[in-house]
C-alpha cells in the first residue's frame, strides 16, 4: 500500500503536474485502484477526470470511457495525447479503416484509454470486441444523462446498466457535476453497481460571483456594462437560439470585442474551427447555445453570461461551472424575465410522457423562482443539490446588496396567512389569491369562501404581485407547501399575525413585477411612445409612396420593438424582433434616419 501511495503521488506530479490532490480526489483514486465501483459527484473544475486518468497509469490494461459528445471525447483524447498518454476514440465521424486501426491498437495493448459513445457501447459487435480486451475499469462520464429525472436524459445512457451483465467482474466508475438525491439513486440503480463508494463534493465554489438582473429593453447595454469589467478576458455568452448566437456575436464584434458564434446549425468543421480559435485565445468570447456544452476544458474562463433563463438549475449550474476552473475569481451574469419561462414551457407540449413533461415544467418553475429570490444564490444552489450552506456573505448579488431599498409587506402577509388559516390550510396559491381578490369562480363560491372576512380584501394588488409576496413568505419559511401543493402555516406565521415580526421585500422586486403586469396589459413591452408615433409616421409615408398597406412595411409590434431597443445601426436593427435582412434592405435605412434625428 505504501508503494501504491508513493507511486500515485509520483504520477500526480510527474504526469499531471500537481503537487497534491484536491478535495475527494485521492479517495476516488484509491477506490478505483482497489477495484471498487464508484459514483463521484464533483462540481465542474473539481478535477473529476484526474480521478480516473491517474489510476489507469498505475494499472495494467485499458480503461473504457463512455462519453456523450464527440467534441467532448475529442477534447479529452487530445488532452491525454498532449500529456503523451496513449488514448483514442471511436465515433461515427471516422471511416471503417480508421476504426479498424484503433481497434487493432487496443488489441495490441497500445492504448491506455478508449473513448466510446453510449450508442456504440450498446451495440453487440462493440461488446464482443471489448470482451477481447484487458479492461481494468469502465468510466461513465456525465452520468446524470442516465437518469430520467436529470436535465439531459438520454436513452442510450439508460441502457448502460448492461455493462454489469456483460462485464460482471469489471468495476464501473461514474462521474457527474450535478446530481440531486433523486438522480443519484437513479444512477446507482440503473448502472447496477455493487457496494459503490459515493463521493459527493460541495456545491459551493467561492471563486464564482453570481449576479442576476431582470432583462430590460436595452439588454445589450446590460451586457456591455458587464463586459466592461472583463476586458480582454475569456468568457462565454449563452443565448437561447442559433440566430441569437449569430446576432450577439456580430454586435460584439461591431463594438470592439473579439467573438465567434457556436451552435448546432453551423457545419461541424466550422464549429470545430471556432472552438479551437476560442480555446487558443485568438478570440476572447464564445457566443453559444447549449450546443457548446459539457466538458469544456478551458481553465481561464473569467466570465459566463446568460442572455435568458436556462431550462433548469442543473443546466445553469453546469454552464456557470465553466468559469474559473483554475480556481481564480470569475463572475457570472444571468439576464432574465418572466417571458423566458413561458417560452420554455411552450416547447414542452411536444413531450408525450405526461410525468416527464410535468417534471421538466417543474424545473422551469424552479429556475425562475431561483432567479427572483432574495436568498443567497449560492445557498439556493447548494440546497437544490441536497447540500447545506450558510449564506456566502459576499459572493452574490443577494448577499452584498445591503443598500437595496426594502418595503414592508407585513399587511399583505397577514392577509395571506389569514386567508390560509380561514380556509383550513386546504388550498394552494391560486385559490388563496382568488379568495383575496374576490374571484367569482365557481369553486370559490361553492365552498362559501365569499362569506369569509378575507374575501376580496386584496383587490388592491394583481395576481402577479400576490404571487411575488407568496414566494417571499415561502423563502422565509413563514409558509410551507404540503401534499398536493397545499399551503401550510409554519410557527413563524404566528409572529407575523400578532405583529411581532415584520416582513420585508426588495422594493425593486415587487415594483418590477407590478410594472411587468402593467406592461403586459398595455403593450407587452415598455417602449418610447413618442418615438413610436414618429416611426408610424415614417411607415405611413413609405406605404403611401409604394401604394401598400402600412403593416406590409412593419407591424405595430415591430415598431414598438424598435422604439424599445432604439437601434443605432444595421447590426442592432437586425437584432430587433421582426426585422430580417430583406426588410432592412428595403426599409431599414429610412427608419434609422428617424432614430438618428431623435437621438
Amino acid at each position: 500500500m505504501k508503494k501504491n501511495t508513493t507511486m500515485k503521488h509520483k504520477v500526480l506530479k510527474d504526469i499531471f503536474g500537481h503537487n497534491s490532490f484536491r478535495e475527494l480526489q485521492e479517495e476516488g483514486v484509491d477506490a478505483i485502484l482497489n477495484g471498487q465501483d464508484l459514483l463521484m459527484i464533483l462540481p465542474t473544475g473539481g478535477g473529476k477526470s484526474l480521478v480516473y486518468q491517474l489510476p489507469t497509469m498505475l494499472m495494467s490494461g485499458i480503461s473504457i470511457v463512455v462519453s456523450p459528445l464527440i467534441a467532448l471525447m475529442q477534447d479529452q483524447v487530445a488532452s491525454l495525447k498532449a500529456q503523451q498518454i496513449s488514448a483514442d476514440m471511436i465515433s461515427s465521424a471516422q471511416s471503417r479503416d480508421e476504426v479498424d486501426e484503433i481497434i487493432q491498437r487496443a488489441y495490441d495493448g497500445e492504448l491506455k484509454f478508449l473513448y466510446l459513445s453510449p450508442e456504440r457501447l450498446n451495440n453487440q459487435s462493440t461488446i464482443n470486441m471489448l470482451r477481447e480486451l484487458n479492461i481494468n475499469f469502465f468510466v461513465v462520464d456525465e452520468a446524470h444523462c442516465i437518469s430520467q429525472w436529470g436535465h439531459e436524459f438520454r436513452d442510450d445512457y439508460r441502457a448502460l446498466g448492461n455493462l454489469r451483465e456483460n462485464f460482471p467482474k469489471t468495476a464501473i466508475c461514474a462521474f457527474t457535476a450535478t446530481s440531486t438525491n433523486l438522480v443519484t439513486e437513479d444512477i446507482l440503480r440503473e448502472l447496477r453497481v455493487e457496494n459503490p463508494l459515493l463521493l459527493r463534493g460541495k456545491i459551493f465554489r467561492k471563486n464564482i460571483f453570481i449576479s442576476l438582473q431582470r432583462r430590460v429593453g436595452g439588454q445589450y447595454d446590460q451586457l456591455k456594462a458587464f463586459l466592461s469589467r472583463h476586458k480582454n478576458e475569456s468568457g462565454i455568452i449563452y443565448v437561447s437560439s442559433r440566430k441569437k448566437a449569430e446576432d450577439v456575436s456580430i454586435y460584439l464584434n461591431m463594438n470592439g470585442y473579439k467573438s465567434l458564434p457556436y451552435h448546432a446549425g453551423l457545419p461541424a468543421h466550422i464549429r470545430e474551427q471556432n472552438f479551437k480559435i476560442f480555446v487558443n485565445d485568438r478570440v476572447n468570447i464564445m457566443v453559444a447555445t447549449i450546443a457548446f456544452g459539457m466538458g469544456i476544458d478551458k481553465s481561464d474562463i473569467r466570465f459566463v453570461a446568460h442572455m435568458s433563463l436556462p431550462k433548469s438549475i442543473e443546466n445553469y449550474y453546469q454552464e456557470i461551472g465553466r468559469a474559473g476552473r483554475d480556481g481564480e475569481d470569475c463572475e457570472v451574469l444571468l439576464l432574465f424575465n418572466a417571458a423566458d419561462s413561458i417560452q420554455h414551457k411552450r416547447f414542452l407540449s411536444d413531450i408525450i410522457n405526461a410525468d416527464y413533461r410535468e417534471h421538466l415544467g417543474q424545473k422551469i418553475d424552479q429556475i425562475y423562482k431561483y432567479a427572483t429570490s432574495e436568498i443567497c444564490f449560492h445557498k439556493q444552489l447548494a440546497e437544490y443539490f441536497d447540500n447545506s450552506l450558510d449564506e456566502c456573505s459576499d459572493r452574490c448579488d443577494n448577499c452584498i446588496d445591503d443598500s437595496a431599498k426594502r418595503q414592508s409587506i407585513t399587511k399583505e402577509a397577514q392577509m395571506i396567512l389569514s386567508a390560509i388559516y380561514k380556509t383550513n390550510q386546504n388550498f394552494g396559491k391560486n385559490y388563496i389569491i382568488d379568495v383575496l381578490r374576490g374571484s367569482k369562480e365557481q369553486k370559490i363560491l361553492a365552498n362559501g369562501a365569499d362569506e369569509l372576512s378575507v374575501y376580496g380584501i386584496g383587490m388592491h394588488l394583481g395576481k402577479k404581485e400576490w404571487f411575488v409576496i407568496l414566494e417571499r413568505l415561502l423563502e422565509l419559511r413563514i409558509l410551507d407547501v404540503g401534499e398536493f401543493s397545499v399551503l401550510k402555516l409554519t410557527n413563524s406565521a404566528i409572529d407575523i399575525l400578532k405583529n411581532k415580526k415584520e416582513v420585508l421585500i426588495k422594493s425593486s422586486r415587487l415594483q418590477i413585477e407590478v410594472k411587468e403586469k402593467k406592461i403586459k396589459r398595455d403593450s407587452e413591452l415598455e417602449y418610447d411612445e413618442a418615438l413610436f408615433e414618429n416611426l408610424r409616421a415614417k411607415r405611413a409615408e413609405i406605404a403611401t409612396k409604394l401604394g401598400v398597406p402600412a403593416y406590409i412595411i412593419f407591424s405595430d409590434k415591430t415598431l414598438k420593438n424598435i422604439s424599445a431597443d432604439k437601434p443605432k445601426d444595421k447590426t442592432a436593427m437586425l437584432m430587433v424582433n421582426g426585422i430580417g435582412e430583406k426588410k432592412f434592405e428595403q426599409f431599414g435605412e429610412a427608419f434609422l434616419e428617424v432614430l438618428t434625428k431623435l437621438s
